[in-house]
């Protein structure tokens, strides 16, 4: 992803944040060309160890055989609010339109998580997070019915090597034209992209 020094992230616990906020993503293989849309898992690293990726694809979805035997390079891509800009909101001429956006990108070797168990945990985790309670119990279902689910699933366990995270959200126009950009979003409706603007930029 290319990340002007303007617009580039380092910050940790913000991509952490991020990517816990904006969970559903894309999972990106090569060979094969394959992108998946997904819900993620973070597992954050300590005492040193990398961050880790989970998520779960249908056993009929071809692109896991990308992470046979020794695995694979992937890409995991989140987004957050993102919004048009014209350039009409702006006091300083001449300019143009742009979009304001903000993504996080990870990469890592990729590799199979294929045992029930570990499949059933991050499917706990998942339902722990979403389900209304109460709500969907794994356990309360039947078990020949559970194991057939499991073994139409295939686990993927992304090892981060490298995050590459961007914020576009007009740090590089003037401080009047950022805080008109966030009024005509508001005005617009555009909420959250307003208030990731204003995030970025550090305004009220």
């Amino acid at each position: 992803m290319y990340t002007p020094p303007a617009f580039r992230i380092d910050d940790p616990s913000w991509i952490h944040g991020f990517v816990e906020a904006n969970d559903f993503g894309l999972l990106v293989t090569a060979a094969p060309l394959m992108v998946s849309h997904l819900p993620f898992r973070l597992l954050r690293g300590e005492g040193g160890a990398p961050d880790r990726l989970l998520c779960h694809l249908a056993r009929a979805n071809p692109q896991w055989r990308a992470f046979e035997g020794a695995g694979a390079e992937a890409l995991a891509v989140f987004r957050g609010p993102h919004a048009y800009v014209s350039s009409a909101w702006y006091g300083v001429h001449p300019s143009v339109p742009t979009w304001n956006y903000d993504a996080v990108q990870a990469r890592g070797r990729a590799t199979l998580v294929e045992e029930p168990d570990e499949i059933a945990v991050q499917m706990r985790a998942l339902a722990a997070r979403y389900e209304p309670d109460p709500g969907f119990d794994m356990d309360a279902q039947p078990e020949k019915y559970m194991a057939g689910m499991f073994k139409a699933l295939v686990g993927v366990s992304i090892e981060v090597a490298e995050w590459t995270a961007k914020r576009k959200q007009s740090q590089n126009r003037p401080l009047p034209d950022r805080v008109a950009v966030a009024a005509q979003l508001e005005a617009r409706g555009e909420h959250a992209a307003a208030q990731a603007l204003k995030d970025a930029n550090g305004l009220a």
